[in-house]
């Protein structure tokens, strides 16, 4: 019988036990335990934790708030770019995750994919000088970009087949759909393109046929490549949504400024309704999330968060979090890790 090495983790104990042992720290003590040693912090960094971690059970569910921020560049200008802050069920701020590589970018789709990996594709980045005139232009991306908490970095994906801003996106069985969009110029997109993570490629699709009215609600079957309408009896133009329990949360650009509400869509009874927003400072361009079953806004200029559930018979009132993302322009989403 051959007796298992002692950890070089802890000592007494076999490197498994050791390794599930640290893999049931909660993630907001990271940052205390990592400075025992650095054997410690090397395991706690590495992708055979998190294999680790994902045997002995205790994943975690996190809200990332990707952001814009500005850095001043050689002391003579300042340069914007994207970056986040992943938030715990506690809402404690846990850190920023590095940057998103390449220019800034706006108008871009933010998807997670397997439960625990952020893809961040297209949108447009200001292009100086382009293309001869010497004024500012926007020139659309086709590139995606990967975030893999397990080793805390981005990787550059395969790219788009084609360069699109602004449009349409779901995760479908595990795949991600961008539908439309518009390109450089503002021309309007007809294609559409599927990505398959476990192959790591984009495909064309079908050109999606046209909305019977671009300023009403429809859903799109993938299945039989038709748009169906759901009757919301008024014009929507959405900039930010959720889905919190098979419900969809969303802002609409023509909710009258002065009493901000958010709609409210049940799929299941074909119902549309809406809930007022408290009025604050930026309240109409709040972005809306999902953290811990509840919706939560977050302003766009480092104002109020408020969070509320509102899938209770009798739903509790809006009230104030303590989390404060450092940026402006916040995009929501929850990763598992």
């Amino acid at each position: 019988m051959v007796e298992s090495s002692p950890s070089w983790l802890i000592p007494g104990l076999t490197d498994d036990v050791a390794e599930r042992c640290l893999s049931r720290i909660p993630r907001y003590d990271f940052r205390i335990i990592s400075q025992v040693c650095r054997r410690w912090r090397t395991f706690l960094r590495s992708e055979h934790f998190s294999a680790v971690r994902k045997l002995t059970g205790p994943v975690e569910e996190f809200m990332c708030v990707l952001m814009k921020s500005k850095s001043p560049e050689d002391g003579s200008r300042w340069v914007e770019y994207l970056y986040g802050e992943v938030y715990d069920a506690s809402g404690n701020n846990l850190g920023q995750i590095p940057s998103v590589p390449g220019p800034l970018k706006s108008q871009f789709g933010v998807a997670v994919l397997g439960g625990g990996k952020i893809v961040l594709v297209g949108g447009y980045a200001e292009v100086e000088g382009f293309p001869i005139d010497g004024t500012t232009r926007i020139s659309a991306s086709a590139d995606a970009y990967e975030f893999d908490p397990a080793t805390n970095s981005w990787r550059k994906l395969a790219g788009m087949n084609v360069p699109r801003r602004e449009f349409a996106f779901a995760v479908v069985g595990g795949l991600l759909y961008v539908i439309r969009g518009f390109s450089s110029d503002g021309e309007c997109l007809q294609s559409s393109e599927v990505y398959d993570p476990e192959t790591n490629q984009w495909s064309l699709m079908d050109d999606c046929p046209d909305r019977p009215d671009f300023h009403r609600a429809f859903a799109f079957s993938f299945k039989t490549e038709t748009w169906e309408e759901l009757d919301s009896g008024q014009s929507l133009s959405v900039y930010s949504y959720t889905v919190v329990r098979n419900k969809v949360y969303f802002f609409d650009h023509n909710s009258d400024y002065n009493k901000p509400e958010l709609g409210v869509f049940d799929p299941e009874e074909n119902s549309w309704s809406s809930v007022s927003v408290p009025r604050s400072p930026g309240a109409y361009w709040c972005k809306v999330g999902e953290w811990n079953n509840k919706v939560i806004l977050v302003s766009p200029l480092r104002g109020r968060t408020l969070i509320r559930d509102l899938d209770k018979e009798n739903a509790s009132k809006w009230r104030d979090t303590h989390i404060k993302p450092s940026g402006s322009n916040p995009t929501i989403v929850l990763i598992n890790f």
